[in-house]
């Protein structure tokens, strides 16, 4: 079992759009969408992450520089289209 040490995911920015909300999903499923989605996202990155949305989306912007408040966008819309 995978934790997570918080000192490897700072917000950078002064407004946190989720506050670590967990994604409510099939978190396999997702982890593979997100891992065929975003190729610089390994699955240990992702397990360390967990399904919580600030996590996932601080991890993103690190590797590919794109802001943390945008990919939480994507990453609720992303959870709304996938199955039960």
């Amino acid at each position: 079992m995978s934790t997570y040490n918080s000192g490897n995911f700072r917000n950078t920015h002064n407004q946190n759009f989720i506050n670590s909300i967990d994604l409510r999903c099939n978190w396999d499923i997702m982890r593979e969408q997100l891992m065929h989605q975003w190729a610089l996202l390994s699955e240990q990155d992702l397990e360390m992450a967990g399904p919580d949305a600030a996590r996932i989306a601080m991890l993103i912007e690190r590797k590919y520089g794109i802001a943390s408040r945008l990919i939480e966008n994507y990453l609720l819309n992303f959870v709304r289209t996938m199955p039960l």
